[in-house]
């Protein structure tokens, strides 16, 4: 069951019609229907009040049951450069700065998934990326867009990595460069203040320590970011990837 299905299983459970709950939120008919249809999805303020109004966990309406633990939990959000300027002073005064770091990361595609063409498919991704003084082979697999599996190993030859996916018929489809201040907050959460080439800035919490179940960590996360005066309208959930695709797309059309 998807998230659109759940907001219409729990309105239906509250005798409530597309109308009337478009009414108490203040929207089109048309959009609750959009949302049931999976058409579109709620943002996150939206999802909030459902939660409200539905009575339910905010959590279960964005990812339904109790995913497994070993995953990686995390928001991401777009700042504008006094957000990003603030929250980098908040850190330096109530946060442990880890490092500051550049990374360069590449984006690869097997031949035959063509994300390039259809950017509503990208749920997985598959990049080198150099970290320092090392370079990273990651994998990632995303659920629902908020948490995902992630598998990365070390590798001593980028080069020869390189051929074995060129021999596999995985191929580059775009780099993200960035620059990131890593922080340590609460002894919990390990914050990125991101500056993205041709994208601009961006902050990333990540849970680090789960003391509670997934979903009551998830949502003792979006709670901290509220508390850090973050503007939760502009969480994203597309990766820098994604995102830059969707940019460079824009200039060929």
């Amino acid at each position: 069951m998807n998230l659109g299905k759940r907001i219409k299983e729990l309105r239906k459970k509250k005798n409530l019609t597309q109308e009337g709950l478009a009414k108490i939120l203040y929207v089109a008919d048309k959009t609750i229907s959009s949302w049931e249809s999976s058409r579109t999805e709620p943002p996150l303020d939206m999802i909030k009040k459902l939660s409200e109004i539905l009575e339910c966990n905010i959590s279960y309406l964005i990812y339904g049951d109790t995913p497994k633990q070993d995953i990686e939990l995390e928001i991401k959000v777009k700042l504008s450069k006094k957000e990003y300027d603030n929250l980098k002073t908040k850190m330096q005064n109530n946060a442990k700065f880890l490092k500051e770091i550049n990374h360069l990361d590449i984006y690869y595609e097997p031949k035959n998934k063509k994300f390039t063409k259809n950017l509503k498919c990208i749920n997985e991704w598959l990049r080198i990326g150099k970290r320092g003084n090392e370079i990273i082979l990651n994998y990632k697999n995303w659920h629902n867009n908020i948490y995902c599996d992630e598998y990365e190993v070390k590798i001593d030859n980028k080069e020869i990595m390189e051929k074995i996916l060129e021999k596999l018929e995985i191929y580059e489809i775009i780099k993200v460069n960035k620059k990131r201040m890593i922080y340590i907050y609460k002894d919990k959460y390990e914050i990125g203040l991101d500056e993205v080439e041709n994208l601009g800035y961006f902050i990333e919490i990540e849970n680090k320590k789960y003391d509670l179940p997934i979903l009551e960590e998830y949502d003792k996360l979006i709670k901290e970011a509220s508390n850090l005066k973050i503007n939760l309208k502009h969480i994203t959930r597309k990766g820098y990837p994604h995102i830059l695709l969707e940019e460079k797309l824009k200039l060929k059309n």
